[in-house]
C-alpha cells in the first residue's frame, strides 16, 4: 500500500506543504522523538506513512517541551538537596585529569539507558547523566576551595585547579607545549599532523576532534541549547553562553598585567597583550602577514583562498565570516539593534553605528 502525502500520526492527507518528512535532513531527530513520545517503532524501510502533518508536529513540540520542563524540574529537584561538594588541589590525582572519553572503551558496550530530553545525548551511567544535566541546568555543585569558583563538572574543577597549582603533566613532544589534560593534548598533536578523523555528514566538512564538530553541527539543525536567563537570547556552546552573560553582569575576570584593563574573555586579553607585546605568532604562508589570533588568521586566509563558508538559506548568497551572514541576514529581516542615541536612527551592524560623520 502507498501512502502519496499522509501523516503517519493521524492518518489525515492533504498536499505537501502541510506535511513534514519523518526522515528529512532539516529534523534529522524527528523518528526518534516520535518514537520516545508516542511508544512507535519508526524505521525508513517500514512502508508506513514518512510525513506528519503540521498540527500533529506542532502538538509533538508541545509534548516535548512538557517532558522537557518534568525532567528538568525532578533534576533540580534532587540536585539541590545535596550539598556543594569541596574539592581541594592536594586531593587531585593525575588520573582525574584524564578526560571521559579517553576510557578503554569498555562502557561503550553497556546500554546507555539515562537520555537527555535537551540535546538528546544519552549515558550508561546515572552519574554522568546528572553531570550533563548540570550543564543545561546551570548548577554547580563542585567547588574551588582557592577562589571559590563553582563547576558543574569535576573534569572542569581539574582543569580550573590546574591553573592555581600549575601542573600540565601532559607534554607535546614536538613543540614541548603542556597541557592540564591529556585529551587537550590529544587534540594539539593533531594541529601538527593535519588529522581531521570527524566528518560531518552534511557538508563534509571534517574537524581536528569531536568537541569541534558537535558545535558545527548545530549551525545545520540550528539547535541553540543554551540560553540566556536575563534576555532569552540561545548559543550553541556553552562557552559562548557564559562569555554573553558577562554583558549582562558586567564582568571582567581577564586582567591585563600591562596596563590593568579588564576583559569580559580571553579572547579579548589575549587580542589586547598583543598591541602591548607586538607578538603575533600566526603568519599567512601566502602574504607572510602576522596575527595575534590563530582565528583571524582563519579569517584572513579565506582573503586568498575566497572560500565562503557561511551561507545565507533565504538567498543562498556566501559569505567570508560568520559577521557578514548576520549581517546580511539583518537585511532581509529588517532587523536594527543598534540604535543611535542622538538621532535614534538604527542600524543592523554595529560598525555602520559607530562610523556616522558627526
Amino acid at each position: 500500500m502507498e501512502f502519496p502525502m499522509q501523516c503517519r500520526l493521524c492518518l489525515s492527507s492533504g498536499p505537501a506543504e502541510d506535511y513534514v518528512s519523518i526522515h528529512g535532513n532539516h529534523q534529522p531527530h524527528l523518528a526518534r522523538r516520535i518514537s520516545s513520545c508516542c511508544q512507535l517503532q519508526i524505521t525508513k524501510d517500514d512502508k508506513l506513512p514518512d510525513t506528519i502533518c503540521r498540527p500533529c508536529n506542532n502538538n509533538l513540540e508541545l509534548l516535548i517541551s512538557f517532558r522537557k520542563a518534568c525532567h528538568r524540574s525532578d533534576e533540580i529537584s534532587k540536585l539541590k538537596i545535596n550539598q556543594l561538594v569541596h574539592i581541594k588541589p592536594e586531593e587531585v590525582l593525575l588520573e582525574d585529569l584524564i578526560w571521559e572519553d579517553e576510557s578503554d572503551g569498555k562502557d561503550e558496550m553497556k546500554e546507555k539507558l539515562y537520555k537527555c530530553d535537551i540535546c538528546f545525548k544519552t549515558f550508561a551511567h546515572r552519574n554522568s547523566f546528572i553531570r550533563h544535566i548540570n550543564v543545561h541546568t546551570g548548577l554547580k555543585p563542585l567547588k574551588c576551595d582557592i577562589c571559590s569558583k563553582s563547576f558543574s563538572e569535576k573534569y572542569a574543577l581539574v582543569t580550573h585547579i590546574a591553573k592555581h597549582t600549575g601542573i600540565k603533566p601532559y607534554k607535546c613532544d614536538i613543540c614541548s607545549k603542556s597541557f592540564p589534560r591529556k585529551f587537550k593534548l590529544t587534540i594539539h598533536k593533531k594541529t601538527h599532523s593535519g588529522e581531521k578523523p570527524y566528518n560531518c555528514d552534511i557538508c563534509s566538512k571534517s574537524f581536528s576532534s569531536k568537541y569541534t564538530l558537535v558545535p558545527h553541527l548545530a549551525n545545520h539543525t540550528g539547535i541553540k541549547p543554551y540560553k540566556c536567563n536575563i534576555c532569552s537570547k540561545s548559543f550553541f556552546k556553552k562557552s559562548q553562553l557564559t562569555i554573553h552573560t558577562r554583558i549582562h553582569t558586567k564582568e571582567k575576570p581577564y586582567n591585563c598585567d600591562i596596563c590593568s584593563n579588564s576583559f569580559s574573555s580571553k579572547y579579548a586579553l589575549v587580542s589586547h597583550v598583543a598591541n602591548h607585546t607586538g607578538i603575533k605568532p600566526y603568519k599567512c604562508n601566502i602574504c607572510s602577514k602576522s596575527f595575534s589570533q590563530k582565528s583571524i588568521l582563519k579569517k584572513h586566509t579565506r582573503i586568498h583562498t575566497k572560500e565562503k563558508p557561511f551561507n545565507c538559506d533565504i538567498c543562498s548568497k556566501s559569505f567570508s565570516s560568520k559577521y557578514n551572514l548576520v549581517a546580511h541576514i539583518a537585511n532581509h529581516n529588517g532587523i536594527k539593534p543598534y540604535k543611535c542615541n542622538i538621532c535614534s536612527k538604527s542600524f543592523s551592524q554595529k560598525s555602520s553605528l559607530q562610523n556616522i560623520p558627526l
